[in-house]
């Protein structure tokens, strides 16, 4: 179910996507990269960020969806816990955390100091910024499937986390690609 009438039958954010995918497509693929690209996060450091952001922003398509995806690429569900709360299940992964709640509740309120705990951690410059993409992509999805009102399906959190933590998102945006070219 959906708020909007053409999006009645939605039951996660692919229908959105391929409902304009023209305009989606340079979304996806941005995800895409962000998700699956070249990053000294691993994958499922990557996709607990999206689940710590998706928790504070209370999305519960997407925390379902994070979920999946953790489970599928192997994550226990201490760790899983540990994430929703805002502990953190390793040591690094403190203030990369502490960061995606802040870029997150306030983010005017980032400073210096913020990224200077990542550094003193062992974090390169260029994981900042991938910490910075993964919340702002995923504080978008957040609001997108909020705002269309999809809530989806344990069935579907499971097929597509099965999906993601198997083949990242391209496959997602080669959907999307596919729908633009009809």
């Amino acid at each position: 179910m959906s708020y909007l009438n053409y999006s009645s039958n939605f039951q996660g954010v692919v229908d959105i996507f391929m409902h304009n995918p023209d305009r989606y497509l340079p979304f996806t693929q941005l995800l895409a990269e962000i998700m699956n690209g070249e990053s000294e996060l691993t994958k499922p450091q990557r996709e607990m960020i999206a689940l710590r952001v998706s928790v504070l922003n209370e999305c519960h398509y997407c925390i379902g969806s994070h979920r999946a995806v953790l489970k599928g690429l192997g994550v226990d569900k201490a760790t899983l816990s540990s994430v929703e709360t805002g502990a953190s299940p390793y040591p690094s992964m403190a203030p990369v955390l502490s960061l995606a709640t802040k870029l997150t509740r306030a983010p005017g309120e980032v400073e210096q100091g913020d990224i200077a705990t990542l550094r003193t951690a062992g974090w390169s410059d260029q994981t900042v910024e991938d910490v910075i993409n993964v919340v702002s992509v995923f504080n978008y999805l957040n609001r997108l499937v909020d705002g269309f009102g999809v809530k989806g399906t344990t069935e579907g959190f499971v097929q597509g986390g099965r999906m993601i933590a198997e083949r990242g998102y391209s496959p997602v945006v080669m959907m999307v690609q596919d729908k633009a070219i009809e």
